[in-house]
């Protein structure tokens, strides 16, 4: 997931130091933002630029293709429960897969974790993942609907199934909840 350099530092990551000069107007938007988010200046620039060459580059070169809420919205009121199945199994099954190999190189359980928290932050989907005994649970708030729950959970389902995770789904109107057995995942 995205970190913070306070997180960065926690975790004993190496950091650097490097001078840039920054348009006026785009330093006062970045302390105007900072100071939003409670946060500093540094700490933000830090955020932005890892989400930058974790997501936003790699994502480009992956095709990804940013689309507004309303139009995934409309789409899906548009379509009945049988094709919006039909569609999220046929992703699910080679999707996760390739955006793996071209965003991380490798096809596992543990970088598919790491697209869906980049993508989650990135849509401004609430994600938390926590420990239940040996299961990690993840929760994804996206506020977008039944029909966008349904299309995740199925499209989840097969994503995990390729990978061969013996995950479990539940989806509400709003929210997307999948457990993964703790010997799927080494360390989250």
């Amino acid at each position: 997931m995205l970190k913070s350099q306070d997180e960065s530092q926690r975790y004993n990551e190496p950091t650097g130091t490097v001078t840039f000069r920054v348009d006026s107007q785009v330093m006062t938007k970045l302390k105007d933002y900072a100071k939003y988010e409670k946060s500093t200046v540094n700490a933000l620039v830090n955020k932005l630029l890892l989400q930058a060459v974790e997501w936003d580059i790699a994502a480009a070169k992956s095709r990804w293709v940013p689309v507004e809420r309303q139009v995934i919205e409309s789409i899906l009121d548009k379509l009945d429960d049988k094709m919006i199945a039909q569609t999220a199994q046929m992703e699910g099954r080679t999707l996760p897969r390739d955006l793996c190999l071209s965003m991380r190189g490798n096809h596992e359980i543990g970088d598919w974790i790491d697209i869906i928290k980049l993508r989650s932050a990135v849509a401004g989907f609430n994600l938390t993942a926590t420990q239940e005994g040996e299961e990690s649970v993840f929760v994804m708030r996206h506020d977008m609907g039944e029909k966008y729950s349904l299309h995740s959970k199925l499209f989840f389902e097969q994503a995990f199934k390729e990978l061969g995770c013996d995950a479990t789904f539940e989806a509400s109107e709003n929210t997307l909840v999948f457990r993964i057995p703790g010997n799927y995942l080494k360390t989250e």
